[in-house]
């Protein structure tokens, strides 16, 4: 039983790390959204400028907010194909291992259980059931025993007495 209990720490401590670095994973995936959100908006405010430069025929600065539209745009984009590249760690590939692991080796225990209990539930089916032919089978036996009963007992008291 000590090993069963083993493996299932060693299952909890496996599930607790994955769930750390998941989380640890979805953070950065967040920061970086955020980031490009930012530089979205940034864009955004850049594009309006654009706009107003070219309605007030402002060549220069609207050409130079165009400019920075643009560079805000890709480096909105950065992030986001950096989130796509993200893969799990190699630590956190073999943990994912070992809890694959400790699984199978603890469906194993649970399976060899169950096959105990079953073969202790067959066993008392076979007593029951020599217990039910003596008793029906054997009723003269048991008859002819059953007034020697008081008799064995009262041995036994004087025995110990």
């Amino acid at each position: 039983m000590n090993e069963l209990i083993v493996k299932l720490r060693i299952l909890a401590r496996a599930e607790v790390t994955l769930f750390k670095a998941d989380a640890q994973r979805k953070a950065d995936m967040a920061l970086l959204a955020a980031i490009s959100i930012g530089c979205v908006f940034v864009a955004l405010i850049f594009l309006n400028l654009a706009a107003f430069f070219a309605l007030t025929e402002s060549d220069i600065n609207s050409r130079a907010a165009f400019i920075l539209t643009g560079a805000n745009l890709v480096v909105a984009v950065i992030p986001f194909l950096l989130r796509r590249r993200s893969k799990p760690s190699p630590e956190e590939q073999m943990v994912r291992e070992i809890r694959e692991m400790a699984v199978e080796q603890i469906s194993n225990d649970i399976s060899a259980v169950g096959d105990d209990i079953a073969s202790v539930g067959s066993g008392i089916k076979q007593l029951k059931a020599g217990v039910s032919s003596f008793s029906s089978g054997g009723a003269g036996a048991l008859g002819t025993i059953g007034p020697l009963l008081p008799l064995v007992i009262d041995l036994l008291k004087r025995g110990k007495g």
